[in-house]
């Protein structure tokens, strides 16, 4: 799926500083009402210490009615006994009854959650900006607005208020370990995980992300989030775009020879980089100026890797793939990708003549049954088709070992390293990959 079509991402995909709270508190607001596991998990956590949870939820005969609302009044907050005033920051709550800062006004409230006569109202911050007195003072014009005469003191309300501290990083814990749940039982809930990846986006270091040097080899999946949130921060501070597909993670290249950049993590924990310089018969009139050659390696932060390459032929009808050889250097009797056979071989292909010359080239070129590989007699001359469309492509790739990524990933709140590591990678398959 396009990451553009995150049911909580603007179309402008502009990080608006005003409308982000809005937008974070909007999109936790509906994955709260969307996701029963993790809207109990998250209510379970601010009650923890209360006899509330057990109140409410200790019998088959108990009925609670729950309702979550943003940007709602202080005034509108009626019929409650007891409040939950919850920071949502990455800054720490102060001591909320130490707030002195006291004005009569009907706030707006960010986020508010009613069971029963149980009120969580939270305060929601974008950032490192601590918000107790503005969330002091709703508090405050709430029971203000319930007629209720009595100094707003801890002496008076203090049984009737709890304060709590819920920064982002608590809260995208939880998200994150009821995602995983839901994804081992084949139940992922798409709200949940759009919420995720926006508030991925806004600030990595809110999600639970060890650095790599936390990490085992194996442990391909926490690598590979390091690795997108490498790329995210890349993307967010450069005019490089990051691939919108789910099935592959990476960049997007403008040369006329290739697309995209794909970045994967191998099963012994090595970042293997990998583009497919061909991959249609318009990047090979670029690729195929000349008989094109590859340098023998890149320097990447002053490291040399050798790039390694196979050869990828392609079969698309109506620009869809539909079959493909893929084979490398040792395979090949002859030499097969040249110039002049890729002028006189490539494109589009008519049944007759065409495919007998292609099968020819093949049968002279390649030391392998090829025709068992990409299934020629059911895939081609007996699938009714009367065309299809060839090109020669590459597979380019380089390894960087799992040790260099968990030397230069030592902090999880730092990425600056493993940003330069993909950086100089992007402009080294860029700009050195070819020798000419």
């Amino acid at each position: 799926m396009n990451s553009h079509l995150n049911i909580f991402k603007s179309y402008t995909n502009k990080n608006r500083t005003y409308q982000l709270e809005n937008d974070l508190t909007r999109a936790l607001a509906i994955s709260l009402q969307e996701d029963a596991l993790f809207f109990h998990e998250v209510f379970k956590e601010i009650l923890k210490g209360t006899n509330f949870y057990n109140q409410l939820f200790e019998s088959l005969e108990s009925e609670s009615n729950v309702n979550i609302d943003i940007q709602k009044k202080a005034s509108q907050i009626t019929d409650f006994e007891h409040i939950f005033a919850i920071s949502l920051s990455e800054a720490e709550i102060s001591d909320f009854w130490e707030q002195n800062h006291q004005r009569n006004y009907d706030p707006i409230c960010d986020l508010i959650i009613q069971i029963n006569n149980i009120v969580l109202v939270l305060e929601a911050k974008r950032d490192n900006v601590n918000c107790t007195t503005q969330l002091y003072n709703q508090i405050l014009n709430i029971t203000n607005k319930q007629n209720q005469p009595q100094e707003f003191t801890q002496e008076n309300y203090g049984e009737n208020i709890t304060a709590f501290d819920f920064n982002w990083s608590k809260l995208m814990a939880i998200a994150v370990k009821v995602s995983s749940f839901e994804k081992t039982m084949n139940s992922q809930n798409r709200f949940l995980s759009d919420f995720i990846a926006l508030v991925k986006q806004h600030n990595f270091r809110w999600l639970p992300e060890p650095s790599i040097s936390a990490l085992q080899p194996t442990n391909t999946r926490a690598i590979t989030r390091r690795l997108e949130s490498t790329i995210e921060e890349i993307t967010k501070g450069t005019r490089i775009n990051k691939l919108n597909y789910n099935d592959r993670l990476g960049f997007e290249v403008y040369k006329d020879w290739a697309k995209e950049i794909i970045f994967w993590i191998k099963d012994n924990g090595n970042l293997g980089v990998s583009i497919y310089p061909g991959n249609t018969k318009g990047q090979g009139y670029s690729l195929f100026v000349n008989d094109p050659e590859f340098n023998d390696s890149l320097s990447i932060l002053g490291d040399e890797y050798p790039i390694n390459y196979s050869y990828h032929i392609k079969f698309t009808s109506f620009q869809k793939f539909f079959q493909g050889l893929w084979f490398k250097e040792s395979q090949l009797t002859k030499t097969l990708y040249t110039k002049e056979n890729f002028h006189k071989y490539t494109g589009r292909k008519k049944r007759g003549k065409d495919w007998i010359d292609i099968e020819q080239l093949l049968d002279k070129s390649l030391n392998f049954n090829w025709k068992e590989k990409c299934d020629w007699k059911n895939s081609m001359l007996e699938s009714g088709k009367n065309q299809f469309d060839m090109s020669f492509g590459y597979e380019v790739y380089i390894e960087i070992p799992f040790q260099k990524l968990k030397e230069l990933d030592q902090n999880q709140s730092d990425l600056t390293n493993l940003i330069s590591l993909v950086n100089e990678i992007y402009n080294e398959f860029n700009n050195n990959l070819l020798k000419r």
